[in-house]
């Protein structure tokens, strides 16, 4: 029986993050991938999202109720009413494996209402998730510190760790020749690297990441079992992504088949 599979997040019209990307990797895996939307990203003149109001999150998170899910994936939520509206959909699945992308580096907002919201979402929806994937800004910004070395990013998802396990997900951004991950449990910590790609399709990768570990963990694998399988996944969609306008590209993985031999 095909196991079905929930991403809640915001719309990428370039299709390489948000819902668009969750549920090519949903099918990739051989999943049948449900949606609901929480904001619509555009980028016509400047970096704009507009916001899905409550009601509407509420109504189509009610119409989801009686589904059985094998797994459910977060991204961006934008809203920190909101928040409290998913946290009650979480609560009434409490055996199912969560993966939260905490997205929350907004250019159209302010400081402090990231800091209110980044306070919400880590003291509502970490403690009840199965897994969180912070990007390096995201992990920064919850340590409070620079992160510019894999030692360091080790420390970082070790203390937060003490929270919820965490997958932080490094890239390509430290130096070096390998773009890292490193994922925490109870302190413990294991990197998972590949050969950096000097390509231009990365677009969506971390959503990819996050929504390809969520898929593994809904086929019942382990969570590291499931990162090493969603590394994989993700660099094989950079070298099959595809340049949607010049020198912009999103991730895509053509196959269905995923090496799980890395970590």
């Amino acid at each position: 029986m095909t196991k079905i599979i929930l991403t809640i997040g915001g719309s990428d019209p370039f299709s390489g993050g948000g819902i668009q990307t969750d549920l090519k990797t949903f099918e990739n895996h051989q999943l049948f991938g449900l949606s609901v939307l929480t904001c619509v990203v555009t980028s016509e003149a400047s970096f704009e999202i507009h916001r899905i109001e409550p009601e509407l999150l509420t109504k189509q998170l009610h119409t989801l109720a009686n589904v059985e899910l094998a797994a459910i994936k977060i991204g961006l939520i934008h809203q920190i009413e909101n928040i409290a509206i998913i946290k009650d959909f979480l609560l009434q699945h409490p055996n199912v494996p969560v993966v939260l992308d905490p997205v929350f580096a907004f250019k159209e907002t302010t400081t402090t209402y990231e800091k209110d919201y980044v306070d919400v979402l880590r003291n509502e929806l970490f403690p009840i998730v199965t897994v969180i994937t912070p990007n390096l800004s995201e992990a920064e910004i919850l340590v409070q510190r620079a992160i510019t070395t894999i030692e360091e990013l080790q420390q970082a998802a070790r203390e937060l760790s003490t929270e919820t396990a965490v997958c932080l997900k490094g890239g390509a951004h430290l130096a070096g020749e390998h773009a890292v991950e490193v994922l925490a449990v109870n302190g413990k910590a294991q990197v998972f690297q590949e050969m950096k790609l000097a390509l231009e399709t990365v677009n969506g990768a971390g959503c990819s990441f996050a929504s390809s570990i969520a898929a593994n963990l809904a086929l019942g694998e382990s969570l590291p079992t499931s990162v090493a399988a969603a590394k994989a996944f993700v660099y094989e969609s950079i070298q099959q992504g595809v340049l949607v306008k010049e020198n912009f590209g999103s991730v895509w993985h053509q196959g269905e088949k995923v090496r799980r031999s890395h970590g």
